[in-house]
């Protein structure tokens, strides 16, 4: 769909998925993240949520600014594990990683693709999320709404701990 602004591809189940490895393997300069939930599946096959989590250590490797901003859930919650494991995996494979800090819950999703093109909507990354869930996320180009977007993920990022 396109409109005056840019373009808005509207994304859901396996779209979802889909796109945001695209995105990934197509970024040059930046991948940035800010995301509620993230799990790490060790082994997990092809064509699940792990796809993101392997492509997205591959583009940290390869030497592109990759930074994940997670929620910082209360110790002792599942959440609070679950983004600890994958925040410990992200930065063992070169991705800079940071803990929401801002007094109150970082629950969005959003993925900004070299300060050009942004993924934002409901999915987290979990397997409940793409194969579950009723979820939606869009992919938009738009070159001030997405500058918006990095405007408010600096921000955050300067927060995080």
């Amino acid at each position: 769909m396109c409109y005056d602004g840019g373009m808005i591809k509207v994304l859901t189940g396996g779209d979802f998925l889909q796109e945001v490895v695209k995105q990934i393997r197509g970024a040059e300069a930046s991948i940035w993240v800010a995301m509620f939930e993230w799990s790490w599946y060790p082994g997990q096959r092809t064509g699940t949520v792990q796809d993101i989590n392997r492509e997205l250590c591959i583009r940290a490797k390869n030497r592109t600014d990759v930074r994940v901003l997670l929620h910082n859930e209360s110790i002792g919650r599942t959440l609070h594990r679950i983004n600890r494991r994958t925040g410990l995996h992200l930065r063992q494979n070169n991705v800079e990683v940071r803990w929401g800090n801002t007094g109150k819950p970082l629950h969005a999703k959003v993925w900004l693709f070299d300060g050009g093109r942004v993924i934002i909507g409901s999915h987290n990354i979990s397997a409940r999320s793409v194969r579950t869930n009723y979820e939606v996320s869009v992919l938009v180009d738009d070159f001030n709404e997405v500058k918006r977007v990095v405007q408010w993920f600096e921000g955050l990022w300067a927060k995080g701990r």
